[in-house]
């Protein structure tokens, strides 16, 4: 075989290589190890609260709505927040809450078929002996069928896309106070949603890093909205924005500040490619001595230096 026909098998060989991770993914892939962890800020009764949380793949299952059976990733979800404040009266108040349920996500993609969470908040009121401390207890089941964000494909959605859901929802929540049960509600009903991706990608920075996302905006119908930036590199979301009817301001924010996701990173992608880079140098010049008769230097030995040539 010739030296060029040798360096152009070589250089096919590299194409198909990177050929496997030329493009997006067409599905979001879950896979054990996989995290993502979330800081937050939220204005809950007139009090800012913060905190964060995680979402971590759990398990690969199957969830059946009614007659459809979804093959799912069951995802942990993992949180706490704590604020504090002091209204008119100078009396200070603290919330801490603590969050600790499942998602469940259609396999392959990210859209919502069930969520499962307990919610624990303890509210103090006043401080010292006349301080006035009380426990809720919330646990909220929620279905969508079919399920919620089934429109959005990793990989084909793209800058100004635009479309349109309609789910029904199946919502339960029952409520504790001070470890005895107040209420439970459960209430069906269908919801429309409208989704609209921006025209143009936007980077967006992080606490995790900076990112190339697709903006998309999704309104309900009492026009409440949420915004979101979503990354492939990430396989989730980077920032998410929550607003009532009529505010420029959001109740609620969730910002990426920690990843571990099994899609390969753009930093992987460029290792792997400076690996098959220098894989080719090496063999093209195994060849290229081959043709002249020769074979690779061997390792160098400790001698001291040939002395120098004579006239």
């Amino acid at each position: 075989m010739g030296m060029w026909k040798s360096t152009a098998v070589c250089a096919l060989a590299l194409v198909a290589v990177l050929s496997l991770f030329a493009g997006p993914a067409a599905a979001v892939d879950r896979s054990a190890g996989d995290y993502w962890v979330y800081e937050s800020e939220m204005d809950y009764e007139g009090i800012t609260i913060s905190g964060s949380f995680r979402y971590e793949f759990e398990e690969k299952d199957s969830l059946t709505l009614g007659s459809e059976t979804y093959d799912v990733n069951v995802m942990k979800v993992t949180g706490t927040m704590t604020g504090e404040t002091e209204d008119f009266l100078g009396i200070s108040a603290s919330m801490e809450m603590v969050f600790d349920g499942y998602a469940y996500e259609v396999e392959g993609g990210i859209a919502s078929v069930k969520e499962d969470m307990y919610t624990w908040a303890n509210m103090t009121i006043g401080t010292g002996s006349l301080a006035l401390v009380s426990r809720v207890e919330t646990q909220s089941v929620t279905t969508y069928a079919p399920p919620l964000l089934s429109g959005f494909v990793d990989g084909e959605t793209g800058t100004g896309d635009q479309w349109n859901e309609t789910t029904d929802i199946s919502a339960t929540s029952t409520t504790w106070v001070d470890g005895t049960m107040e209420s439970t509600h459960s209430d069906d009903y269908t919801e429309s949603y409208a989704f609209t991706v921006a025209a143009a990608e936007e980077t967006v920075t992080v606490g995790a890093g900076t990112f190339t996302c697709l903006k998309i905006t999704v309104m309900d119908e009492s026009d409440d909205y949420e915004v979101y930036w979503y990354s492939s590199e990430v396989g989730s979301w980077v920032k998410l924005s929550s607003y009532s009817m009529g505010d420029a301001t959001p109740y609620m924010t969730l910002e990426l500040s920690e990843y571990d996701y099994g899609g390969i990173s753009a930093m992987a992608l460029l290792l792997m490619v400076g690996v098959i880079m220098i894989v080719v140098v090496v063999i093209l010049v195994v060849l290229l001595m081959r043709r002249r008769g020769r074979t690779p230097a061997q390792a160098p030995q400790q001698m001291p230096p040939p002395p120098p040539p004579t006239g």
